[in-house]
């Protein structure tokens, strides 16, 4: 008769983690969550698994998108951030990237210039490209400007296929993704209990709330206040095809990359006359794009979109506990595409150690 073991050794108990926002953000989360093995709920009130202000970004990763002496830790913090990319790509196949490389120039040479300088010193990898260099990388440009500083490192993704790659990889670790609008924190005492999603109650042990600027409505819920505020940016779409444009760019006038499948995307601010400037923004983005290419007219315009970003008070990301509630951890940040990645893991991190 075999011997059976009268003290079996105890399971560890999963964390139940609810992770609200199905972005770009919120997807990092869940993967990271569910990998470190966490059973995670990742509830998002979209159709598809993506917000907004994911699938309305441009997608540029890269430390040349900001300038280091804005603020240094935070543009450490990118730096840093850029590294988490192969790491992901190594666990979840290529990710969607529509170009390498960035080319960047500003008014004159002099400013280019010490654009470069200031990259340099900073960490950022940085090439110094003159005219007939430029004109190597990007053969369509009719007047390359005689400077521009040269990225390889930087590259532009697809912001929503990647949200759907990430989510993908965390219901592989076995989360759970639910469609619907959460409504409310749910708390015993001073404790999480669990979220109300269009009147029925989910539970967990801990709650992140990766929900862009809604995570302030969601744990006001539960009187706390977060510093966030929204900021209005504007993603353009234009033709079928590149016209041959191979890398992003970067100038005064405006950020441009091909996008993956064919086509062009371009940011723009916000107009200042709001809804009623956003047909004067397209019509002056298209002709820049025909000058810039040497198109006879401009492209056709596929789609336009204004979406609001998530922006927080000082600057810095909300990655941690919020309140004195006992496992409500707050994940925003912009721009939220180049942090997700990190962000997401530090996430995981410090839910699981607590």
């Amino acid at each position: 008769m075999p011997l059976l073991n009268p003290h079996p050794p105890s399971v560890k108990r999963q964390t139940k983690v609810i992770v609200v926002g199905g972005g770009v953000m919120g997807a990092s989360a869940a993967w990271h969550l569910a990998k470190a093995g966490s059973a995670v709920t990742l509830i998002e009130s979209a159709p598809e698994s993506c917000t907004t202000a994911t699938s309305s970004s441009c997608g540029g990763v890269g430390a040349s998108a900001s300038t280091p002496s804005d603020n240094p830790v935070a543009f450490a913090q990118r730096l840093k951030a850029l590294e988490e990319f192969a790491a992901i790509e190594r666990q979840l196949g290529p990710l969607p990237i529509a170009t390498r490389g960035a080319l960047l120039w500003l008014a004159n040479e002099d400013e280019t210039a010490a654009m470069i300088a200031e990259h340099r010193s900073a960490g950022t990898r940085m090439e110094q490209l003159l005219r007939s260099q430029i004109a190597e990388k990007e053969p369509m440009l009719t007047k390359p400007p005689s400077l521009a500083a040269w990225a390889p490192n930087d590259f532009a993704l697809e912001p929503a296929a990647f949200a759907r790659q990430l989510l993908a990889g965390a219901q592989d670790f076995g989360a759970c993704v639910l469609q619907g609008r959460v409504e409310a924190v749910e708390l015993a005492g001073n404790r999480v209990l669990g979220v109300v999603v269009e009147g029925q109650k989910i539970t967990a042990d801990k709650i992140v709330l990766a929900n862009g600027f809604g995570a302030r409505a969601l744990a006001l819920t539960v009187d706390v206040h977060l510093p966030i505020h929204q900021s209005p940016a504007v993603l353009l779409r234009f033709g079928a095809e590149a016209y041959g444009l191979r890398h992003l760019l970067c100038t005064e006038d405006m950020e441009l990359r091909p996008f993956l499948g064919g086509g062009l995307a371009s940011a723009a601010d916000y107009p200042k006359n709001g809804k009623n400037g956003l047909s004067a923004i397209a019509e002056f983005t298209g002709n820049n794009i025909a000058q810039l290419l040497g198109l006879a007219v401009a492209p056709p315009l596929l789609s336009i979109v204004a979406a609001q970003r998530p922006m927080i008070a000082d600057g810095w990301p909300l990655c941690g506990y919020v309140g004195k509630i006992e496992g409500l951890f707050a994940l925003v940040a912009h721009p939220g595409v180049i942090l997700a990645p990190l962000l997401g893991r530090l996430c995981a991190e410090s839910v699981l150690e607590a």
